[in-house]
């Protein structure tokens, strides 16, 4: 009887050190994650030309142009380009 008892609660030992290993790793690296800017639009509205040739969402940089209401592109002018 008492090698059973020794031989689960090693088995049980071992079982739980890989798994809170393994959970401790899932979590560590869920912390450590940083979103992009953009993740709400990756994740709301994905773009097709966002995506890699593999399928996955290409999180590199990406720049945004806003237009004003009413903007004709044909009245450019250079003194448009304002930096924010």
């Amino acid at each position: 009887m008492t090698y059973i008892s020794v031989l689960f609660s090693v088995a049980f030992l071992i079982i739980g050190f890989i798994s809170g290993w393994f959970i401790c790793e899932k979590y560590i690296a869920l912390m450590e994650h940083e979103r992009h800017d953009f993740e709400e639009l990756f994740e709301q509205n994905p773009h097709p030309e966002i995506f890699t040739e593999t399928g996955e969402i290409n999180r590199g940089d990406y720049f945004c142009i806003q237009f004003e209401p009413g903007y004709d592109p044909s009245d450019f002018s250079p003194d448009d380009i304002v930096d924010q």
